[in-house]
């Protein structure tokens, strides 16, 4: 009897110290400061980033003529949208525990694929947008119609779909109840990751050289030589200024998904597959880290609103055609009676 108690007793023991040390080191081995204030930013994220992508969508939905720009801001929003929608909320969960206490396996495979889905596909049209802005700048001409980057746009959400589809079999519930990666798939899991890193490294790659081609153009931009045809060099320059802008705009957009996403999620990727007994210090970075990338949710839409001015002013228009239209509903209503 005694020694069935002792082995009952060692048996619990070994489940609660897998539990702490296997199942969420991330989480057991960081300090209550870090995820308080990880939360706190998360939360910021959410209360930033929903109005402020929406807005962008809405805007952008409305774009009587828009063109292949637009159409990739609008899908980078939306991929935006859905991570704060089902990330946001899952991450809290899980930090604050909660999520041990109600939330089913299959709802960790959802929240991990929709942030792979998403982390790809903004990655993808990052390097689209980069693409599309090289050549406005030095062919003065976008490389596809309005139309076709729509389809575009499209497509690589449904292949990030696919890309993300592994999640479903790499991330469960742990016997504890923590939303964690499915240990009995590691190798899988490596594979995976694997070619996750390798679309992101072409990617970025891809970015990088467009926009360290569009540097000089946008420099010798503003010196048009003068001509008699005062009216169409205006023209000429108006034009060219904006597309700076956008050039500039989307740049910086290009330039905070790096280092908030991309550099933060390779970082922690090598070191959680390095070795999954490091110190407090590592677990901590690694958690961290991991979770910068809501930064990018949220800064997107304050960077469009600060430096593109066409936006701005498609922003004012759309809020000045709702109050219209609200006065004349009120008008028409008191019309009625």
């Amino acid at each position: 009897m005694d020694s069935l108690n002792g082995t009952s007793t060692m048996n619990d023991t070994n489940e609660t110290s897998h539990d702490t040390a296997l199942e969420n080191p991330l989480l057991n081995l960081t300090p209550e400061g870090f995820v308080h204030g990880l939360l706190a930013f998360i939360a910021l994220a959410m209360l930033l980033g929903l109005p402020g992508n929406f807005l962008v969508v809405l805007v952008h939905w409305r774009i009587k003529t828009p063109t292949a720009t637009d159409w990739v801001v609008f899908y980078i929003a939306v991929c935006d949208i859905c991570s704060l929608i089902v990330c946001g909320p899952s991450f809290i969960l899980s930090m604050t525990k909660l999520w041990n206490l109600f939330m089913p396996s299959i709802m960790c495979s959802f929240h991990f694929m929709i942030v792979h889905t998403c982390f790809i596909a903004s990655t993808f049209l990052i390097a689209v947008s980069a693409v599309i802005c090289r050549s406005v700048m030095i062919n003065n001409r976008e490389p596809m119609s309005a139309r076709t980057s729509k389809l575009f746009g499209a497509f690589v959400i449904f292949c990030s779909i696919g890309l993300g589809s592994p999640a479903i079999v790499l991330h469960k519930n742990t016997p504890s109840g923590f939303c964690y990666n499915d240990k009995q798939k590691a190798q899988l899991q490596t594979i995976v990751f694997a070619v996750y890193l390798l679309i992101t490294l072409i990617s970025n790659a891809i970015t990088s050289v467009c926009y360290l081609n569009i540097i000089p153009k946008i420099c010798n931009a503003t010196r048009v030589a003068p001509t008699d045809l005062d009216n169409v060099n205006d023209v000429f320059v108006r034009t060219r200024r904006a597309a700076i802008k956008v050039s500039i705009c989307l740049a910086l957009v290009s330039v905070v998904f790096l280092f908030s996403t991309v550099v933060p999620l390779v970082v922690a990727t090598l070191l959680s597959a390095s070795n999954h007994n490091v110190g407090v210090a590592v677990n901590t970075l690694i958690f961290v880290l991991s979770r910068l990338y809501f930064m990018n949710n949220f800064t997107n839409p304050l960077i469009y609103l600060f430096i593109n001015r066409r936006f701005r002013h498609r922003v004012r228009m759309l809020f000045k055609r709702s109050r219209i239209n609200t006065v004349n509903a009120i008008n028409a209503h008191s019309g009625i009676f």
